[in-house]
């Protein structure tokens, strides 16, 4: 059976399809990369057979502990990048003819913003700009990383990213980590609160490979203490919950306190040490990458934003 093969050497497999393969071969993990996606692991598993089955080949060698490519899947993988990336050139500079009339604007951001500073900026650039639409993608900074780097998404908010070569900071803008505790917490009356301070309760944080638990994995061994751990999750509203219900200590951005601790629902309490109090708040792209006009100015939105989120504390 003959395949209609572009000259990239790609047989006829859609846009999504590619990316969906490029994700599965950076995280090693389908699971993984269907997280990072937000699409179901089936429907991933099924994309990767399809390509696999177009190919006559086997492009994923399946392990006790994730996937990893074969020979057959490094050689496709460079090809697919190659076409992923041309796609979206094309897609960008017929985008940029057409000035600010048309055209899509892809972001990428950490749950805090998603509430109410994004869909703020969306109405009102809206407003000016009708004919710009918008592809709005949430996740924790590892899955924000991720979609930057595959160009699903041009604009990237994060916390407490780590160094990479393949991104480029466009901004950044200190948000410290906070304490959130009930108002009846026995830490509640307290002004700031140490390592030390938080170590006899249980707490409520980021997951373990997050940027922003290695933060308060790092505090914590540097003082040569064992914390607690109740509940790690990526969700910013179920710490938030589990610390209006139950006496454990919520460690989150800044930016995740202020509606909360303005409502009187937690005490937002600020943490000593200055790995906890120079975190920040990222707007970050693909390093190298061509921006259209419309993620430019809508950038620039972000930008003012930011700029006026309320200072800590």
């Amino acid at each position: 059976m003959m395949h209609n093969r572009s000259q990239n050497g790609i047989a006829s497999v859609n846009f999504d399809a590619l990316r969906y393969f490029v994700a599965v071969a950076e995280s090693g993990s389908i699971r993984e990369a269907a997280e990072n996606l937000h699409i179901a692991q089936s429907a991933l598993s099924r994309q990767i057979q399809n390509i696999e089955a177009e190919y006559s080949t086997q492009l994923f060698s399946r392990l006790p502990r994730g996937v990893a490519l074969t020979d057959a899947g490094q050689v496709f993988l460079r090809r697919a990048r190659d076409c992923l990336a041309a796609m979206t050139a094309a897609r960008d500079d017929i985008s940029a003819l057409h000035g600010l009339d048309v055209g899509e604007v892809r972001i990428a951001s950490i749950e805090p913003l998603a509430a109410e500073i994004i869909p703020d900026l969306i109405s009102k650039f809206h407003r000016r700009h009708p004919g710009i639409s918008f592809d709005v993608r949430i996740g924790n900074t590892r899955q924000v990383l991720e979609l930057i780097r595959e160009s699903i998404a041009e604009i990237g908010i994060v916390y407490n990213a780590p160094a990479d070569p393949q991104l480029r900071i466009l901004t950044s803008y200190e948000q410290p980590m906070v304490a959130l505790v009930a108002p009846d917490h026995p830490l509640a009356h307290r002004t700031s609160l140490s390592v030390a301070d938080i170590a006899p309760f249980d707490l409520a944080v980021a997951p373990a490979r997050s940027p922003t638990r290695k933060r308060i994995d790092d505090a914590a061994q540097a003082e040569g203490i064992k914390l607690t751990i109740r509940v790690e999750s990526d969700s910013v509203p179920l710490r938030l919950g589990i610390a209006q219900r139950e006496p454990v200590v919520a460690i989150l951005a800044a930016i995740s306190a202020h509606r909360i601790a303005d409502q009187g629902r937690l005490k937002a309490i600020p943490l000593d040490g200055t790995i906890f109090k120079t975190s920040q708040l990222q707007i970050i792209s693909l390093d190298g990458k061509a921006r259209s006009r419309a993620v430019v100015d809508f950038e620039r939105d972000l930008y003012g934003a930011i700029r006026n989120l309320p200072k800590w504390p």
